[in-house]
């Protein structure tokens, strides 16, 4: 204990007389271990914190499953009555639970509310093990006899902050969607269902009496599934028992190809949207490349010290200092500046993960899978497992790249060690690999961040065929209560009504969605060629109202636009974009031509009355950022008065500021039902802003990871150079007594400089084929692999280089070659 606490103060007075580059070891060091250490805190939210529930490890989420020929695998959700028959037959499972996320309005205290809802059975709590803090779950009863026992649970934040945690809220009535629904428990703090936003639970039964009719007895698979395996059978088992009872669950509307079955995921696993596991671990390396460029950095500057010290050591080995003390004593002075900035990067870390949880977008707090919406389990924190990560990574780096030094500076020739000028240029070949090293990296995280940044460049040129400014979009959902399907048109009609009368409305209008949001698909078919069910393209769905193209400022390129005559009782009609016209009707005239859809619903999928083409739209992106820009995609516009459902997205085009009008917007909506409020009331840049929120984030923090590199890299150049200069002292005064130039003598230190920058930049490009493969699920339409990206990476590198050994060339070129001489 004695000789570690004579090494520690000695390693302290040793960095404190070489404090400037100690200080930039340490700064660097800290750098890298701050930004691993807050990424490996959204990792370990997303991919390795388990659920909160009793042995987690046994809860499995359930798919139906479906392959075709055309589309291939595919998961998806059930429908009720598939998952009561699934319940029944299997035999793997403790419990199952059915469970969906609708939104519900609470009124009759105050303005009316939206909440976030869950449908859930019975064995939903029983597979999860959660139990209500005050109360009771649902009963068998309550959860299939439709309606007859209008009952609900609340959570504990919904209790808090609607019934002010009274505790006799059990019992107590609660309207729901216009519908008194009696409070029978209160679910644990902190519990918001898995879909991780929940406040309201109601049981199937009642599903159909608040807000869809069909929800019982409908075939289309829109519902999760969730089990937990039985003790002592596995996962493997499990799926065994699905691939042999599958093929029973027949989905609803499925080609003649189709293939049924279902399996299990581990809800660990299917919690994780898979783009999300591949941006967070892309992320988490990328911030693994900066500490290990830091690392590089602390090499150097260590191999740099060992070098200079090779007489002393020497001279302390001839004397008897045994080569185990010494390298412990060189150790020590690697774990001062480790821990020195161990303690530096986990508070830049907790400042980091402070900034990331406030910018990050909200699609990095929840997973998706295929149609299972769940919830992560916890925002990124400084928990005991982080901190014990950031403890690993400042010993464990810095130990390992202070052991290499150590080593080499004791494992040498005595008699040599002792003749050696300690300007000699020994040990230079170490500093420059480590130098080559450090740029590669970075020329790596620069091509990286530029694929990024193309990614959402492309993304953001996408952008085009409509305006976007002054328009205000929200959702409105009548409940189904007391506004059965049939009563869509009329009710969508009264509200753009009063909407439109609005003063600073421009135009008022109604679609299911917004471009870059995605929007309701379907299959079509035209009349005059064949009907191939299997291999019917797919095709975009809105049912809008007449002045949407004006609210949005779409083109008309052909034809008319819808009007309001084109009303239920009218021949239907249709608008398609232009880029369908090309496809389906490649050189002929669109208009006129006729088309039927795969839909269930509403008029348009009879082909006795196939829908007539009346115009043709300027194309509009309307699927998600991470869907190509397909060049033949088709949208197909439809009068929601000739068919709609009443919930519906509003959107009004503004004159002036769009947020300004919500108070009215607000009030227009209540003067056709007070008990109808607006809800998820964004601009529309807002919404297009929030849809590339991911690549937009993505590409910037790895941006500032490459520049951290970059600037890492070049603090590498310059110390190596630096310590080349005055290594080389003697050779440079030498150059200079025998008639060398400034020219020449810069030359010498930049050339040397930029060879190795050049090295490193070859080595980097090489690395990046690999990588861009690697990083190919966060590209949109960009190819993997642009030999221009390396190139300005590496480019830019050069130059970087170049201006850190600018430095050491000018301090190279001012050397007195008397005073050099004289110091032999």
């Amino acid at each position: 204990m004695d000789t570690f606490v004579r090494d520690l103060r000695y390693a302290a007075r040793t960095l404190l007389r070489m404090r400037g580059g100690a200080l930039v070891a340490i700064l660097t060091l800290a750098l890298g271990i701050a930004a691993t250490t807050t990424m490996f805190s959204v990792v370990d939210a997303l991919l390795l914190r388990p659920p909160p529930f009793p042995n987690p490890d046994r809860l499995v989420i359930l798919f139906n499953t479906s392959e075709t020929r055309r589309d291939g695998l595919q998961r998806l959700r059930w429908s009720l009555s598939n998952i009561t028959a699934l319940e029944r037959m299997a035999v793997s499972f403790d419990s199952v639970g059915s469970f969906s996320g609708p939104v519900l309005t609470i009124s009759g205290s105050g303005d009316p509310e939206h909440v976030d809802g869950e449908t859930v059975s019975r064995g939903y709590f029983q597979a999860l093990r959660v139990s209500p803090i005050a109360g009771r779950v649902f009963s068998t009863e309550e959860s299939s006899a439709a309606g007859t026992q209008p009952v609900a649970m609340i959570s504990a934040r919904l209790w808090k902050r609607t019934l002010s945690s009274d505790p006799a809220s059990v019992g107590r009535t609660l309207i729901v969607n216009d519908v008194p629904l009696t409070i029978i428990g209160i679910l644990p703090e902190g519990f918001t269902g898995l879909s991780g936003k929940a406040d309201l639970w109601i049981p199937p039964a009642m599903a159909a009496r608040l807000y869809y009719a069909d929800y019982l007895t409908t075939s289309q698979n829109f519902i999760s599934a969730v089990a937990r395996i039985k003790d002592g059978v596995s996962l493997r088992q499990a799926n065994a028992e699905l691939a042999a009872i599958g093929p029973a669950f027949v989905g609803n509307g499925s080609a003649p190809d189709t293939v049924w079955n279902a399996t299990a995921v581990s809800l660990q696993d299917a919690r994780v949207d898979p783009a999300l596991r591949q941006s967070a671990l892309f992320l988490l390396a990328a911030a693994a490349c900066v500490l290990l460029i830091a690392c590089v950095n602390v090499a150097a500057l260590l191999l740099a010290r060992a070098r200079v010290r090779r007489r002393e050591i020497a001279v302390r080995l001839a004397i008897g200092s045994s080569r185990r003390a010494l390298v412990q004593q060189l150790l020590t002075e690697g774990l001062v500046i480790a821990a020195i900035a161990g303690v530096c990067g986990t508070l830049l870390a907790w400042w980091g993960v402070g900034v990331f949880a406030r910018t990050a977008p909200a699609v990095v707090a929840s997973g998706r899978n295929n149609y299972a919406a769940l919830g992560t389990v916890g925002a990124p924190a400084l928990d005991a497992g982080v901190l014990w990560f950031a403890l690993a990574s400042a010993l464990g780096t810095t130990l390992l790249f202070a052991l290499v030094p150590a080593l080499a500076a004791t494992r040498l020739d005595l008699t040599e060690a002792l003749k050696e000028d300690v300007r000699s240029g020994h040990g230079s070949r170490a500093l420059s690999a480590l130098v080559v090293s450090e740029v590669a990296i970075a020329c790596l995280l620069l091509t990286a961040s530029g694929l990024l940044i193309e990614t959402f460049a492309r993304i953001e040129s996408r952008r085009t065929g409509f305006v976007s400014a002054d328009v205000l979009t929200f959702w409105v959902r009548p409940p189904g209560s007391r506004y059965p399907p049939a009563s869509g048109p009329a009710t969508v009609d009264r509200l753009l009504t009063r909407i439109q009368a609005v003063p600073g409305v421009d135009a008022a209008a109604v679609n299911r969605c917004v471009p870059f949001s995605g929007c309701a698909r379907t299959t079509l078919f035209l009349p005059d060629r064949p009907v191939d069910r299997a291999n019917a393209p797919g095709v975009g769905r809105h049912y809008i109202s007449s002045g949407y193209f004006r609210a949005l400022g779409i083109p008309i390129l052909a034809g008319r636009a819808l009007t309001p005559g084109d009303r239920a009782g009218s021949p239907p009609v249709a608008i398609v974009n232009e880029s369908g016209a090309r496809r389906f009707w490649p050189g002929e005239n669109p208009i006129g031509k006729r088309v039927w859809f795969g839909t269930t619903t509403g008029p348009f999928a009879d082909p006795a009355h196939a829908v007539e083409i009346v115009g043709v739209a300027g194309d509009v992106k309307y699927e998600g950022v991470d869907q190509p820009d397909r060049l033949d995609r088709a949208d197909f516009y439809t009068s929601y008065l000739q068919f709609s459902f009443p919930d519906t997205m509003i959107i009004v085009k503004t004159r002036g500021a769009a947020t300004s009008l919500l108070p009215a917007m607000r009030a227009a909506v209540a003067s056709v039902d007070p008990s109808l409020p607006i809800y998820d009331a964004l601009t529309l840049d807002d919404r297009i802003s929030a849809a590339v929120a991911r690549p937009r984030f993505n590409a910037t923090l790895l941006t500032a990871f490459a520049g951290a590199a970059l600037l890492l890299a070049a603090i590498g150049v310059y110390g190596v150079l630096s310590y080349s200069v005055s290594s080389r002292m003697r050779e440079i005064g030498v150059r200079i007594a025998l008639g060398a130039g400034v020219a020449r003598v810069m030359r010498l230190v930049l050339g040397e400089g930029l060879r190795l920058a050049a090295a490193g930049a070859a080595i980097g490009i090489a690395a990046s084929i690999a990588m861009a493969q690697l990083a190919r699920g966060l590209l949109a339409d960009v190819t993997a692999w642009d030999p221009r990206l390396p190139a300005v990476a590496g480019v830019v590198m050069i130059a970087v280089a170049a201006a850190a050994a600018f430095v050491p060339a000018c301090r190279a070129s001012a050397v007195d070659p008397i005073a050099a001489l004289r110091t032999d």
